[in-house]
């Protein structure tokens, strides 16, 4: 899954930001969307069922992740971080927030393995120049780690909700909400899990890529 057929370091950093940029979408749009399934029009009301990257941009989060990566590919190596615009959610008025909402927030993960499978399919089966494939084998990778990252059980991730199944909702959301704690514990996490996550990341593309 070599980046060297996308050509030179800032191409490869655009391709990258936009690759995240509408895998972000999809995923945001895909919380959204089940939400309103459930009968949450918050949403819907806000204009985020869409995957125009304008309405998921984060003035912080994203703006910071497009950032680091241009600084990347000015030979500035840091860290990369980043996030989109979370999708408001009002639990409310569905009829069982804990399970239904366990079903929003997992909507988002499972949207990007769906598309990395989308992706990985035509990849394999269209003939393509070599700088496009490279570009759609990134993008399932990109898809398949935003799946496993957001899948970790760390408040306000994703994969934590399963923990409103087990805990009051007070204590989750007192979770939630301390950024501290979320930073320490990100940190911790992702110090021990980056390069697990990145392996499992790379066996799943390899497979759904036909490598």
């Amino acid at each position: 899954m070599s980046l060297q057929a996308l050509g030179p370091s800032l191409l490869q950093a655009v391709i990258l930001i936009v690759i995240l940029l509408f895998s972000l979408s999809v995923h945001e749009a895909a919380h959204g969307a089940v939400a309103y399934l459930f009968g949450d029009d918050t949403a819907k009301r806000f204009g985020r069922l869409t995957l125009n990257p304008l309405a998921h941009w984060d003035r912080v989060g994203t703006t910071l992740l497009a950032g680091l990566i241009l600084l990347n590919a000015f030979g500035i190596a840091v860290p990369v971080i980043g996030w989109g615009k979370p999708v408001p959610v009002d639990e409310s008025k569905m009829d069982n927030p804990r399970f239904q909402g366990l079903q929003v927030a997992l909507a988002g993960p499972m949207s990007n393995f769906i598309l990395a499978a989308i992706i990985a399919l035509i990849a394999r089966f269209i003939p393509m120049p070599a700088w496009l494939s490279s570009a759609l084998a990134l993008a399932v990778f990109i898809n398949l780690f935003l799946m496993f990252f957001n899948l970790l059980p760390i408040p306000p991730l994703d994969g934590s909700r399963i923990l409103r199944l087990f805990i009051s909702d007070e204590a989750y959301y007192r979770l939630a909400s301390n950024p501290i704690l979320f930073f320490v514990i990100f940190f911790v996490v992702i110090y021990y899990l980056a390069a697990p996550l990145q392996t499992l990341t790379s066996h799943l593309a390899g497979f759904l890529l036909g490598g």
